[in-house]
């Protein structure tokens, strides 16, 4: 087994040439009761060289080994093998070995730091020999004698799969597994190539009413645009001549507009399609099944909801094409086979959820060619799976108790079991960590995978009978262990201590937990403190926030990378960023759903509570300084909470937000804060089912009088997600009031805005603003 303490040695000789460079160029260093506190060059060192020295270990090729390095303060790299078989780890060669070993076969000689190795997988004859890769040579190493040598003839990790070389005019068909037939779009119609002798293929046109918005073409350019020659929508079925696609239209979906200023030479006009909530013209799908032996399309009639939301398992090997239909109201969903040859629709299952469907998680899959399902429900308050017959018969619930369900990793369906994600089961001590689980299919043999505390990811093995667990949270460095699928470590793999952090002046997030403002919920979240922090100094806080309802955007696990909020802390500021009650699906319907018909208001009072209860617990957090900042959902939020709570945020930055929903995506309102059929469904002359549907939401615009500290409302002029009429009309608002604000339009940015000019935006107005806040007259002067 390797010694751990090899890899702190070198941490620790690599760390001290790091201080003895900044001490020689005289970089400034205090010391705060005994801790160091660094310049921002620094950290920026020690960050370097802690990201370098983290381990990344992966996988050989067709083998239960893993292959991993570590480096010196040189960056030369000693490499090992782990064997989790056998429990042990094996020390190959450091790059100096590395180099002496292989310079007979190398053509040129090579630096030992910069010598450029890999393991492509073992011998098929030998798993004592390894296939290697040196400077582009392959070459193979023998475990029992420590030689290289020349790749034996016929000896590879895997025999390669028969490529057939496919014209550069033919790449956008997608032809049949036996390659009798392909299909492509073209002007956004479908067409039918069958393969002829000597390269004579023949054409068949099947469509004829292809459009830009009712188009069998994929998106290609982004989700507003299709290529008009290009790929198709659909897949074939296995290894059948019958293929399907889902068709959207939106032909009557109402168009918004944006003005881009910067085009070349005069600004151009750029319409997109955008669904509001309460339209009466949204996206209509379609279900069409290709038959190429006879050149036929047919439509599959899969209406049941008006104006429902359809989506398609893609890559069906079964005899049956599955899909899934939404209600426009969200709180019913159905899984349907298609059977290709009769069109005929059998509905499997049916759920329905109040007051609405976790629709981030909702998920299935059809396993042993349609005779089971796997679905996933929230009908007892926690996610869980269950286990179908091909009937649509429930056989029995395959995971159970008090935690949510992830996503599915993988299925053994030999086996009968299964390994998925999981939240908030009993041993985890934050619920928003993700940790995997193995069950049985027929609800048994429960087994957690990874049980140490944190965010973990794994990768299985290729046998799947190992994982590499690696896991960390934004307070400690990453662990490594190798489990088997009992969750039994069969060795660890060596990482940096988390005392490397402290020693060395990195001061690291605070993870805490609070209660909501309901004074039952737990809450978590983060604390950032400057780097030069005093606990007997006062700080001005600041507030993080983004709502949710489908992800709170908390950090869950280690990253050497400073955030925003670690920058912004260092300016000197106490920054917070939690997770409030209705924010994250990932904690059962109740909190999910908790701002359901509320969406404007519901985190607010938990957020203003959050800062209240932590300032009792941290006297160094100023109440009578607190600002608030965030994107998108955040900065509806940051909006909402300055103008319900104006004598509690100060200063806050409004970035992209969506402050009047009722002109915001119809995806997003109408499911979180709901939607109403307000009349009997009809059927059209096309046979497609319409009805009437009414949403309303609360704006931070009905607000506005209420402003009393100072706002920085921002928006890109490109933003084709939350269009900027949302911040205009906010500023409209507050201009109609009669109140001072600040706004910032950035030229050419769509909604992802980043960069340096507006993370400083977004501090320089903390600094200006909020750190020496002595009250502000926000009403305009008469």
């Amino acid at each position: 087994m390797i010694s751990l303490s090899a890899g702190k040695i070198g941490l620790a000789s690599i760390l001290a040439l790091v201080f003895s460079t900044a001490l020689a160029q005289q970089q400034s260093a205090t010391i705060n009761k005994g801790k160091k506190v660094l310049t921002g060059s620094q950290r920026d060192s020690v960050r370097s060289v802690i990201s370098a020295a983290l381990i990344q270990p992966s996988w050989i090729f067709n083998s239960d080994l893993i292959l991993y390095n570590t480096s010196n303060a040189a960056g030369l790299k000693t490499y090992y093998i782990a064997d989790p078989d056998h429990s042990k780890s094996i020390r190959l060669f450091d790059g100096n070995e590395l180099v002496e070993l292989t310079s007979a076969y190398l053509s040129q000689s090579v630096h030992p730091t910069k010598v450029d190795f890999s393991i492509q997988g073992v011998s098929p004859t030998d798993p004592a020999i390894l296939l290697c890769n040196v400077q582009g040579v392959a070459l193979q190493y023998d475990l029992k004698k420590g030689i290289f040598g020349k790749v034996d003839p016929g000896k590879s990790a895997s025999k390669p799969f028969p490529v057939k070389a496919v014209p550069r005019k033919d790449i956008w068909t997608f032809y049949t597994k036996d390659g009798a037939y392909g299909v492509y779009a073209n002007n956004h119609n479908l067409f039918l190539k069958k393969s002829g002798a000597l390269g004579k293929d023949s054409v068949v046109q099947l469509t004829y009413d292809g459009d830009p918005n009712y188009s069998f073409a994929r998106k290609t350019v982004s989700n507003h645009n299709r290529g008009q020659r290009g790929p198709w929508l659909g897949e074939w079925l296995g290894d059948t001549h019958i293929g399907f696609a889902l068709r959207s239209d939106q032909r009557k979906v109402r168009d918004l507009t944006l003005i881009n200023s910067l085009a070349m030479y005069a600004p151009v006009r750029v319409d997109y399609k955008y669904e509001l909530p309460g339209d009466e013209n949204v996206t209509q799908y379609e279900l069409w099944l290709l038959n190429a032996d006879s050149a036929k399309m047919q439509k599959i009639n899969i209406d049941r909801f008006p104006d429902q939301e359809v989506k398609m398992n893609q890559n069906q090997q079964s005899g049956g094409i599955y899909f899934t239909r939404e209600s426009r109201t969200v709180d019913t969903i159905q899984l349907c086979r298609v059977d290709p040859y009769t069109f005929k629709t059998t509905v499997l299952i049916t759920e329905v959820g109040k007051p609405i469907l976790n629709d981030q998680l909702q998920t299935y899959m059809v396993i042993n060619d349609g005779k089971e399902v796997i679905w996933w429900s929230e009908r007892t308050g926690k996610g869980a799976y269950y286990l179908y017959d091909h009937t649509g018969k429930l056989k029995n619930a395959i995971t159970k108790g008090d935690f949510v369900a992830g996503n599915i990793v993988d299925v053994n369906t030999k086996a009968r079991y299964m390994i998925l994600e999981g939240f908030g089961y009993k041993s985890a001590n934050n619920p928003y960590h993700k940790k995997f689980y193995k069950v049985n299919l027929d609800g048994s043999g429960f087994v957690e995978l990874t049980p140490g505390q944190g965010d973990h990811s794994i990768m299985p093995s290729l046998d799947k009978k190992f994982i590499i667990d690696s896991y960390s949270a934004v307070d400690s460095l990453p662990k490594c262990e190798i489990r088997d699928m009992n969750g039994k470590v069969r060795t660890v793999i060596p990482m940096l201590d988390h005392r490397t952090l402290t020693d060395y002046g990195l001061n690291m997030p605070i993870l805490r937990k609070v209660k909501a403002a309901d004074h039952i919920t737990d809450l978590y979240g983060i604390i950032y403190t400057p780097a030069d922090f005093d606990p007997l100094q006062k700080y001005p806080v600041i507030c993080n926030v983004y709502p949710g309802p489908q992800v709170d955007g908390i950090p869950q696990g280690f990253n050497i990378t400073p955030s925003n909020n670690a920058k912004l802390a260092d300016l000197g500021f106490i920054v917070l960023q939690f997770g409030y009650r209705g924010s994250s699906p990932l904690r059962g319907r109740d909190f999910y759903t908790f701002g359901h018909g509320n969406l404007r208001d519901y985190a607010l009072a938990d957020c203003k509570y959050v800062v209240e209860q932590l300032a009792e617990s941290f006297p160094y957090m100023d109440l009578d300084r607190v600002g608030i900042y965030g994107h998108s959902g955040g900065g509806f939020m940051t909006a909402a909470a300055m103008l319900t709570y104006p004598d509690f945020f100060k200063v806050g930055v409004s970035s992209s937000g969506n402050h009047d929903n009722n002109i915001y995506g119809k995806f997003w309102t109408e499911t979180y804060q709901g939607v109403e059929q307000t009349k009997p469904a009809t059927v059209d002359s096309s046979g497609k089912l319409h009805a009437s549907f009414s949403s309303s939401a609360p704006t931070t615009i009905e607000l506005a009088k209420n402003l009393k500290g100072r706002i920085l409302l921002v928006t890109g002029d490109m933003d084709n997600n939350v269009h900027p009429a949302n911040t205009i009309r906010l500023a409209n608002a507050l201009i109609k009031n009669n109140k001072r604000f600040d706004l910032m339009i950035l030229p050419g940015i769509a909604h992802e805005v980043s960069g340096d000019y507006y993370r400083n935006l977004i501090s320089n107005y903390f600094v200006d603003h909020l750190k020496n806040w002595k009250g502000f007259d926000v009403n305009m002067v008469q």
